[in-house]
């Protein structure tokens, strides 16, 4: 495809892509700098894996044990479970929606450190006292003030991208495997530590000696916190502020014309050209998409053995999600870089939007066949086959979209193109479990949730 005069990439430095096929290879960088020093680069990548999994960990912790949390702790039944399960986990995605574009320009303005240790001190605060909710009302607004205050999952992105752009297409593209691979640590480390720890009571604690769900969340902070006590001490800026240049005789870092926040995006749309608008809206629906998948598996899996479920308790859904985290972590890990060499990473993706259709279908036939065993480690066996697919899929879907922004963004804006993506995928991540969520429940009027 034609560019059509559009250049994806800076004016100074950086070579235009002419083609969508270019946006499978980073943007050609000039050496015009010494090298970077590689230990270092190194290190900030393990640190922000680091920031990856505890951060996805607490958007993740609340979803096992939501359906359970909504009827046990906020006293919510019948239909009424859905819709709230959809609230909760759209709230988050509904303040990352309105944050993340702007938290992504102050980066590119101020630096990428600031904005990552907001949205860590955010993240502890918050998933410490989400569990002390006792109204639907008080867990939504918990969940929104996460979303709107951490942009860490834009910030990362942006910081590998910072941190990759002069290396080869391999490891570029391998450091963004590793990412995938982190989010998939982060749903195995976060479910499996609700399925095993769902339950401890606190009777130490006055306001927690009758919270079954406190523990979790209380531990998931503590992590949270040694991690951004990591980053503050050890994580180095990925970028400098705008406008300074490493060496004095260094000509200005840029020349694109917003100085205000919808000045940028015009930027984004002149500079990026049609390849990445084409990017932004195929992540945006991916993300929705995701969003409403995830809630139907939660409330699937804790749907009665009557009503067509799986009848599974928050402890059982948390050890499917662990194992669902498993699968996904180990293909990041041994199967993601080589699919992208013998396929390119556009039809990798292509291979993983199929994946996650025909996994949705897998855990709808699950509960026909775990029907007829009463044997609960073949019923487990059952439901955790069903996940393959579906795990995979999500392996081969966002990490490939991000590496692809990556490529065709700007270096000089790449903090907005990443928060633009995390803005507008969150808004659509938003819409997803609310509207998910709501069809499943008032779906149940039939004989299941077909």
């Amino acid at each position: 495809m034609p560019d059509n005069g559009n250049e994806i990439g800076m004016t100074v430095e950086v070579e235009p892509v002419e083609s969508d096929s270019e946006l499978e290879e980073p943007t050609v960088v000039k050496a015009d700098t010494a090298s970077e020093n590689q230990a270092t680069s190194w290190v900030a990548v393990v640190i922000l894996l680091l920031i990856a999994i505890f951060d996805v960990s607490v958007l993740m912790i609340p979803i096992p044990i939501a359906p359970e949390f909504v009827e046990e702790r906020l006293k919510l039944s019948g239909p009424h479970v859905g819709v709230a399960v959809g609230l909760i986990s759209s709230a988050y995605h509904l303040g990352n929606s309105i944050s993340s574009a702007m938290m992504g320009d102050i980066s590119d303005v101020h630096g990428r450190k600031p904005v990552i240790l907001l949205g860590l001190v955010t993240s502890c605060v918050c998933v410490v006292l989400y569990p002390l909710s006792t109204t639907l009302w008080m867990a939504v607004g918990n969940r929104f003030v996460c979303g709107f205050l951490s942009a860490n999952i834009a910030m990362t992105r942006s910081c590998l991208s910072d941190l990759s752009r002069t290396w080869d297409t391999e490891r570029r593209n391998m450091v963004f495997g590793y990412l995938g691979a982190a989010w998939g640590l982060a749903r195995f480390f976060s479910s499996a530590f609700v399925g095993f720890t769902s339950g401890i009571m606190l009777p130490f604690l006055p306001f927690a000696a009758d919270n079954p769900f406190v523990f979790p969340c209380f531990a998931s902070g503590c992590l949270v916190l040694l991690t951004m006590i990591t980053a503050a001490l050890f994580l180095p800026e990925t970028l400098p502020p705008r406008g300074a240049s490493t060496n004095a005789g260094d000509a200005p870092r840029t020349r694109f014309q917003g100085t205000s926040m919808l000045g940028r995006l015009r930027d984004l749309n002149r500079f990026g050209g049609r390849a990445l608008v084409k990017l932004l809206i195929l992540h945006m629906i991916h993300q929705g998409l995701n969003g409403g998948i995830i809630t139907c598996f939660v409330l699937l899996l804790a749907l009665s053995d009557e009503e067509g479920g799986y009848g599974m308790s928050a402890n059982a859904v948390g050890m499917v999600f662990a194992f669902y985290g498993v699968v996904g972590m180990l293909f990041q890990m041994f199967c993601y870089g080589p699919l992208c060499r013998a396929f390119g990473i556009r039809k990798s993706y292509a291979l993983g939007t199929f994946l996650l259709g025909v996994g949705s279908m897998c855990l709808l036939l699950g509960t026909e066949l775990v029907s007829f065993s009463d044997v609960n480690s073949v019923r487990m066996g059952i439901v955790m086959a069903c996940t393959i697919p579906q795990a995979i899929g999500f392996m081969c879907g966002l990490p490939v979209l991000i590496a692809l922004l990556a490529n065709a963004s700007p270096q000089e804006l790449m903090g907005l193109t990443q928060g633009t993506a995390q803005s507008t995928g969150s808004f659509f991540r938003m819409l997803g479990p609310l509207v998910f969520g709501t069809f499943f429940s008032y779906s149940l009027s039939g004989t299941g949730p077909w």
